[in-house]
């Protein structure tokens, strides 16, 4: 948890509140906008689109020039403003803007993009998912202040944005939270066009209902701009700044006096003011108490011998009761134990929680600052990119699994951006069954394991659980997602077959359980709680005489990136049945041509999880009929109890469906 320090902000440089632009000032604003339309008009050769493009111009350059507080020397400074542009309308200016800033050197001929320079604080993305990482990054600037101070941490977030993404759901939940969480270090600032005013006029109203600072100005207003700026650094509130751009036939003024000289760089007095504010940054990070942590989180590494402390407290700590209706043994309770070590060894973790996640992963509320996020999880999804992108923090989501639907989009965002981001995804499998169909995850794994840049997480037990918040931890370059189930794991397997297992079975995505005793005939491979019933069906083939091989596939994709001949040797070359409560969609893959899958193809029904995993025929006697009928079809004999041919099963009928 974060503790607050009692440092002394700095002022930021900004000025007089409400005061406007002096006449030295004003011209420099006339010769930067200048320069800003200039420079877009040669990268645009439509006049329309260029003239859309550089409608905020005055708003922007009013910004940059008298508040953001930047160094173009050291544009990934950790205490910088951020500006983030989320608008592709907004792309030709932002261009325009760190080139006449001195932002970057990069050819002329090529834009700006993320990852390619540091003062491109993010992609562009689906609608609505720039402003909500915006919130999400003034949340990150909250945090770390409450750990550090405001003597290392004080810095503001600025957004571009246009009034059709500030009217998207993500962007209205995201907004919500924001000012649930009176994060008054955010100021957006968007364009109104002419054929907008009345759209505009109720999505300020909406905004202001949620208890945003709104302002409404004219974006060619330099005195009315840089008032309204000013009011925004003072609010309590986060804050709104709706700017009404001219018709699109209004000449753009021109600077008084000669043309201006870009090669000097207009943005001198900026520059000036940001090096001057680093300098003392500088000076203030030598001399504080933390500084070494301070760097670390900033270099985003993780603590030293976080790792050992990691196993010692997970091998020797309880589980505590957290469902009394599903006991302690299972990936729920194993989660819910790994996020509370976590939280101690890894002081950046910050989890963000819906209703329901938060009933599911805590006994008790453990930042009241943190209000769970209730059904907002589209929103609470873009905070966490947010989070993950302003830097110093580890970002963590605790939902329900069906619910990733709506957040999808921003966990596609998060991995277009490879940007790390944990979600513990509970209720998996059948839990929430007595809810009826509406609450089951039938394809959501499926369209999971689709996504490019994606980890999904699947474990079986406390080992693997405890293994795959090591790897989600340690991934720096994308999200991971833990499915967790109330399910009961299975608990009971013989001491010396979890001695036998490999330590780092989950690192690889697969591995053996347990290896056949004698030449395999089958292979089970399942995943998660069904793990339990697999294991059931494997002692009853064992029974029969028959050698069946037990795997674990708690991650495909790491699983697919090993070696073809160590999948070669986990899969086998007998027949496979996959086992897994959701959709057979890209089971193929690791069954082959004669396989058998057992799971759902319809999206189930209301009844107890118990009776519905019989009613889909997802139980161990179902597994036991379908690898006796393989193994005869592919000829491997076997002595069955009844002393038959392995054929005398082959007419028997598998209950719950065809295979």
């Amino acid at each position: 948890m974060l503790r607050a320090q009692t440092d002394t902000a700095p002022e930021l440089d900004a000025p007089p509140a409400d005061a406007p632009a002096e006449p030295a000032t004003r011209e420099t604003i006339h010769a930067l906008r200048d320069a800003v339309s200039t420079f877009i008009g040669t990268r645009l050769d439509d006049p329309a689109k260029a003239a859309q493009a550089g409608a905020m111009a005055v708003p922007a350059c009013i910004l940059w020039n008298q508040f953001l507080r930047f160094d173009p020397a050291s544009p990934d400074w950790p205490d910088r403003d951020r500006f983030v542009v989320s608008s592709t309308r907004h792309r030709p200016l932002l261009d325009a803007l760190m080139r006449l800033a001195g932002q970057t050197a990069a050819p002329e001929a090529a834009p700006v993009e993320y990852g390619a320079h540091p003062a491109v604080e993010m992609a562009f993305g689906p609608s609505g998912q720039g402003l909500g990482a915006a919130i999400g990054m003034a949340l990150a600037e909250r945090q770390l202040a409450a750990r550090f101070g405001r003597s290392i941490v004080n810095h503001r977030i600025w957004a571009l944005s246009c009034g059709t993404e500030l009217a998207t759901g993500v962007a209205m939940e995201a907004a919500s939270l924001a000012a649930r969480m009176r994060l008054d270090r955010l100021t957006v600032l968007f364009e109104i066009a002419p054929h907008e005013e009345d759209e505009a006029e109720d999505t300020l109203a909406r905004y202001a209902a949620t208890g945003w600072m709104v302002r409404k100005v004219a974006a060619d207003d330099h005195d009315a701009v840089q008032a309204a700026l000013s009011a925004a650094i003072r609010s309590r509130k986060p804050s709104v700044l709706a700017c009404s751009a001219p018709p699109r036939s209004t000449p753009i003024r021109s600077a008084t006096g000669p043309a201006p000289d870009h090669s000097t760089l207009l943005w001198a007095r900026a520059a000036r003011r940001g090096a001057s504010a680093r300098r003392s940054w500088l000076r203030r990070l030598v001399k504080h108490r933390q500084r070494a942590e301070f760097e670390r989180m900033a270099a985003r590494r993780l603590p030293a011998f976080w790792r050992e402390d990691w196993l010692r407290a997970w091998h020797s700590s309880s589980l505590p009761a957290i469902l009394p209706d599903s006991g302690h043994d299972t990936t729920l309770s194993y989660g819910r134990q790994g996020l509370d070590i976590l939280r101690e060894l890894v002081p950046e973790m910050l989890c963000l929680s819906s209703r329901r996640g938060r009933e599911r992963t805590e006994a008790m509320p453990v930042d009241q600052t943190l209000p769970d996020c209730g059904t907002l999880v589209h929103g609470l999804a873009a905070l966490l990119n947010g989070i993950a992108v302003h830097g110093g923090l580890v970002p963590c989501g605790a939902i329900t699994f069906v619910a990733i639907d709506r957040m999808r989009p921003a966990l596609r965002f998060a991995a277009m951006m490879r940007q790390q981001v944990i979600y513990l995804l509970t209720d998996d499998g059948l839990a929430l069954s007595e809810d009826g169909a509406g609450w089951l995850p039938v394809e959501q794994l499926a369209s999971l394991r689709a996504m490019p840049n994606v980890l999904v997480f699947r474990p079986a037990d406390r080992r693997e659980t405890m293994e795959c918040w090591e790897l989600a931890l340690r991934r720096a370059d994308g999200p991971s997602l833990i499915t967790l189930s109330p399910m009961a794991t299975d608990a009971n397997a013989p001491p010396d077959l979890r001695q036998r297992r490999p330590h780092d079975g989950s690192a690889h995505g697969g591995y053996v359980m347990e290896e056949a005793r004698g030449p395999r005939q089958v292979t089970l491979i399942a995943t998660g709680s069904e793990m339990v019933i697999a294991r059931q069906a494997q002692q009853m083939l064992v029974r029969d005489g028959i050698s069946a091989a037990l795997v674990s596939l708690p991650c495909w994709e790491l699983f697919a990136r090993q070696d073809a001949a160590y999948r070669a040797q986990v899969l086998g070359d007998a027949p496979r049945i996959g086992v897994e409560a959701a959709s057979g969609f890209g089971w193929d893959r690791w069954l082959g041509p004669h396989g058998a899958f057992i799971g759902m193809e319809d999206f189930g029904e209301a009844a107890p999880s118990g009776e519905l995993y019989r009613r889909l025929g997802i139980t161990a006697e179902r597994i036991h009929e379908t690898a006796i009928r393989l193994v005869g079809e592919t000829g491997r004999d076997f002595p069955s109890p009844s002393g038959q041919k392995a054929d005398g099963y082959r007419a028997r009928s598998v209950a719950g469906g065809n295979t």
